[in-house]
């Protein structure tokens, strides 16, 4: 049994699966209840429940949320793989899981029991220093939220991220609604339009039947501003 799983981790830690077919080469080594599909709108893991399993997303995007009494459901994060979540809360012997998980798209798990992946990676050099890989990306990511939202005005916070999309292409035609593109960035939906007009109208971006368009001297705009900023 630990081989089987020891050989699924080392599929998964190193990212050897099939983004379109994930659980291709892991069905025959565990448990079926170990893989997970979660439709688009599930909940995967509720605030407040025992932590006894980690989840590592596989593929699709996921959103963090947290429910206080006046705030409902805010959205913390949204995540990618590799992510393993619940790893935090064991770690930090947080015996519950501090937000809610809600699949944002399509997503596909791989569930273990968290005693079971600790006692392995313990036991394990290459799971330990692959695991601690993925930790890294996780905190990177955290680490680069927190500077933004610190260090941004939320215009920037839109701009930076049109900046980081254009910076592949050009011109970049954002595929998102306003509202999905508010979430994204967590900016109030409101704000977020007076910011477009800002920028439309300082010459970061244009409008074209309701897309955001970013031409190249928008980008060269982008970048003036944007370039030397290091996260």
């Amino acid at each position: 049994m630990d081989n089987d799983t020891i050989r699924a981790l080392e599929i998964i830690l190193e990212e050897k699966y099939d983004k379109n077919s994930p659980f291709a080469l892991l069905r025959h080594l565990v448990p079926q209840n170990w893989l997970i599909n979660a439709e688009k709108g599930s909940t995967i893991i509720y605030q407040k429940d025992p932590a006894k399993y980690f989840y590592i997303l596989l593929t699709g995007r996921v959103m963090i949320m947290n429910r206080i009494s006046w705030s409902v459901d805010s959205i913390i994060d949204y995540v990618e793989p590799p992510h393993i979540l619940g790893l935090i809360e064991f770690i930090m012997n947080i015996p519950s899981y501090t937000a809610f998980v809600v699949a944002e798209t399509h997503c596909c798990f791989f569930r273990i029991p968290a005693a079971d992946f600790i006692r392995i990676i313990r036991q394990n050099n290459e799971l330990c220093y692959n695991t601690l890989i993925v930790m890294g990306k996780i905190s990177d990511h955290s680490m680069n939220l927190a500077e933004k939202k610190q260090l941004f005005h939320p215009k920037d916070l839109l701009g930076h991220y049109l900046y980081l999309q254009a910076k592949h292409k050009t011109p970049y035609v954002c595929p998102l609604t306003r509202k999905a593109l508010a979430e994204l960035l967590d900016i109030n939906l409101r704000s977020l339009y007076r910011h477009i007009d800002y920028m439309e109208q300082n010459g970061f971006l244009s409008l074209r039947r309701g897309k955001i368009v970013v031409e190249q001297e928008h980008f060269d705009r982008l970048a003036a501003r944007y370039d030397d900023i290091i996260f």
